[in-house]
């Protein structure tokens, strides 16, 4: 069984319709791989993300303090 997210087919932004959604992995507290903790969108002027946070869901448009 394949791994579907990894073949270059993301989902579609709900919110800009432009752009893709891609997966970021991070790494918890004991230094284990948490694959696919947040999906951020491509589109630079849109900053829509969804993020697993200790087992709740966080979505929205990341503030100007938050964008690098």
């Amino acid at each position: 069984m394949g791994d579907e997210c990894c073949s270059g087919n993301f989902p579609k932004c709900q919110k800009c319709g432009k752009a893709d959604l891609v997966p970021l992995s991070d790494f918890s507290n004991n230094s284990v791989a948490i694959r696919y903790k947040a999906w951020a969108c491509t589109n630079k002027d849109c900053r829509f993300f969804i993020v697993l946070r200790g087992g709740d869901v966080y979505y929205g448009t990341a503030s100007a303090e938050a964008a690098r």
